[in-house]
């Protein structure tokens, strides 16, 4: 019996083990297939299409760098478009996606506006769009995470009458929605059941729509386990992974990019908390490992499937009797959410693991919060009742402000000969007052002309200095690279001549062919350093960051440069550790690493070159050094060395473009690059890349 349990388990074991793995190999391909779907998407936009196309693209693009801040830029893009062309539904789209994506920004003065914006753009064409109550959505529910309950429930309530008075369904789906969650905030988790289930019913009534019955589904499986329905969240959990499936299949089908692992994670921790009620330990554990293997994966911050996870392991943890595992999942979920519910639980897991006394102060902790909530619910109430009064109040000196101008109407009728007299004064003030302000006009703006004359004139100098030192810069780049190119050019066709002479040996024409091929790499290498200068100029300098091995590119770079390094000269790689993964782009990190250790290997004729990388701190950055026992560097040529065209020994083969170069990569992937100065034995260069 026990060796057909174990079978069983290591079948388990091997399944788990397979669905990870196949996860794993999903996640990467649906990551480089993102890559290639956003530069194809960013091509099409740069060759100026068509309106429809450009809305469709810039949709898309939104989509794909959802929650990030460059949705922002692509959607007012879309919104810019969606106007000139009366796109409305683009405009719609746009404005209600950019109150989502302030929503979870925390920015509810943006997330009004723009739900305000769709407001006033429907009313001016007399319509009532899905993008309103979508929008207004976010209002509410930003009402109900900062505790502001009746705010909440008035703008929810307003929305469903507008809903049900124009016969709109989403409005009443996404109102429903929005009340269901009002509910499950106050703790009335049975109301919350109907009015999801409710918002259900009206979504099939207009066809069904996957993404809308996720979210549905899941918050009623969350009042269910709550109030412990368990056999209709049993029933509902079915639902639950069968509507996922069915969404991982269109992901895959049409490139969507809808979360389903997020509401994956959710939903084995649902089934954990599913299985704990029913003292199911074994299947609760199995559920658990499931939720497990979605932790670390990106989602937005203080995200419910990180709540629902924590909570669930902390509660198991404290049933199973693990109570130092369960004490660490109660501490990390407090650190984002410090909730009654959560209190409490910490409370008992002390309270059980016998720590009398700081289960005492945890329970003091709940009450202390408990009655801060009740405080603070209770001061909302006071205010909202002191905005009522400040109205009435208000409505009242409005009525007194009537009265006082019917009086002072009367007195007006007195007044009407005394103010004819005035009248013929204050004509004749007018008329100077007129034209002394004309003579100040005139004046202004003839000081403004002045003004505007100078400021040409220093603009023009401005331009004028700029286009010197642009042909300054010409001229200097074109004295550098007529120099550079004619030295292994004349090389190169000199020693080529020799080679058809009949007089030279086979040995000369080995040499002479050794010497070919090195003034043509150093050719090629200068023609690849104007390239790269120019990509860096016109800002095309291309990145592709992903986790690389760091000692295989120090190694690849290594071997690029061992045959420039002189006879005599060791060349060494002495790492910290023997495997460090570093995300970076590794062709760039490699062009870097080649450019300081071929700049080191011409400037060492005996003694070492090596290359090393350093961990920092809290692996928060990582040092690649490079260190020569060459001639150095002057101490006045330590600033400028990263100069274009600068070069320490004006003698020596290249441009003095491969440090400017390798600076900008360095700052391009996130990092620095410096001389250690405190080297006196050769130069050392020290590239700091962070993790």
């Amino acid at each position: 019996m026990h060796k057909a349990r174990f079978r069983q388990q290591l079948k388990l074991g091997s399944l788990c083990l397979f669905c990870i793995l196949c996860i794993f190999i999903c996640i990467k391909g649906a990551a480089t297939n993102r890559a290639t779907r956003l530069d194809s998407l960013k091509d099409i936009l740069s060759h100026s299409p068509s309106p429809d196309v450009a809305i469709k693209t810039l949709q898309e693009l939104s989509d794909l760098y959802r929650q990030k801040p460059e949705e922002v830029g692509y959607l007012h893009r879309l919104l810019d478009i969606g106007n000139r062309v009366d796109s409305v539904q683009a405009v719609y789209a746009a404005a209600a996606n950019l109150s989502r994506y302030y929503y979870d920004d925390n920015k509810s003065d943006s997330v009004v506006y723009w739900a305000k914006y769709i407001d006033s753009v429907g009313k001016s064409r007399k319509e009532l769009s899905d993008g309103l109550f979508e929008a207004y959505s976010y209002v509410c529910l930003d009402h109900l995470w900062l505790e502001n309950y009746e705010l909440a429930m008035n703008e929810a309530i307003r929305l469903y009458n507008l809903a049900c008075s124009r016969n709109h369904t989403y409005g009443q789906i996404r109102c429903g929605e929005n009340l269901g969650h009002i509910y499950q905030a106050i703790r009335r988790d049975s109301d919350a059941v109907v009015v999801y289930q409710a918002a259900l019913d009206k979504q099939e009534e207009i066809g069904e729509n996957l993404t809308v019955s996720i979210r549905l589904v899941s918050y009623q499986l969350e009042s269910l386990l709550r109030i412990n329905k368990l056999d209709s969240a049993g029933v509902l959990l079915a639902t639950y992974k069968n509507l996922l499936d069915r969404q991982e299949a269109v992901n895959k089908n049409t490139g969507a990019i809808y979360p389903v692992d997020r509401y994956r994670w959710i939903m084995h921790s649902f089934y954990a908390e599913y299985y704990l009620k029913r003292k199911d330990f074994e299947k609760a554990r199995k559920s658990l490992d499931c939720a497990e293997s979605f932790v670390g994966k990106e989602t937005i911050g203080n995200d419910f499937a990180v709540f629902a996870y924590l909570y669930i392991q902390a509660r198991y943890n404290k049933e199973a009797g693990n109570y130092a595992v369960a004490h660490k999942y109660i501490d990390q979920l407090l650190e984002s959410w410090q909730t009654p519910d959560c209190l409490q639980l910490k409370a008992d897991i002390l309270s059980e693991s016998g720590d009398a006394a700081s289960a005492i102060q945890a329970y003091k902790d709940v009450i202390s919060e408990t009655s801060k909530i009740n405080n603070e619910a209770f001061t909302r109430q006071i205010n909202q009742l002191r905005t009522l009064y400040d109205l009435n109040d208000k409505e009242i000196q409005k009525k007194e402000l009537e009265i006082s101008q019917m009086n002072v109407n009367i007195k007006e009728h007195q007044l009407i000969l005394s103010m004819s007299v005035s009248v013929i004064l204050l004509l004749v003030l007018y008329i100077l007052y007129l034209s002394f302000r004309r003579t100040r006009r005139l004046k202004n703006a003839l000081l403004q002309e002045k003004e505007a004359l100078i400021e040409s004139e220093k603009n023009l100098r401005i331009a004028k200095d700029k286009a010197e030192e642009a042909n300054q810069a010409k001229t200097t780049f074109i004295a550098n690279i007529s120099h550079e190119v004619r030295t292994p050019l004349n090389a190169i066709v000199g020693f080529a001549s020799l080679m058809s002479d009949p007089s030279c040996t086979q040995e000369e024409k080995e040499e002479f062919s050794s010497i070919i091929s090195n003034n043509t790499e150093l050719l090629l290498n200068l023609v690849n350093d104007v390239l790269c200068l120019s990509q860096i100029e016109a800002g095309s300098l291309s990145f592709s960051l992903r986790p690389v091995e760091l000692g295989d590119c120090c190694r690849n770079a290594m071997e690029t440069i061992r045959h420039r390094v002189a006879e005599g000269v060791s060349l060494n790689f002495t790492p910290e550790v023997p495997s460090f993964i570093l995300n970076t782009d590794p062709l760039r990190l490699q062009q870097l690493l080649v450019n300081l250790l071929v700049n080191a290997a011409k400037f060492t004729e005996a003694g070492e070159i090596n290359l090393s990388f350093h961990i920092g701190q809290e692996q928060k950055n990582v040092d690649l050094i490079v260190t020569d026992t060459g001639c150095g560097i002057p101490a006045d040529k330590v600033t400028q060395i990263f100069k274009r065209f600068e070069k320490v020994d004006e003698y020596k083969q290249g441009t003095g473009l491969g440090l400017s170069i390798s600076q900008a990569i360095a700052g391009a992937l996130g990092g620095t690059i410096r001389v250690d100065a405190g080297y006196t034995q050769g130069a050392r260069f020290i590239f700091t890349h962070p993790c």
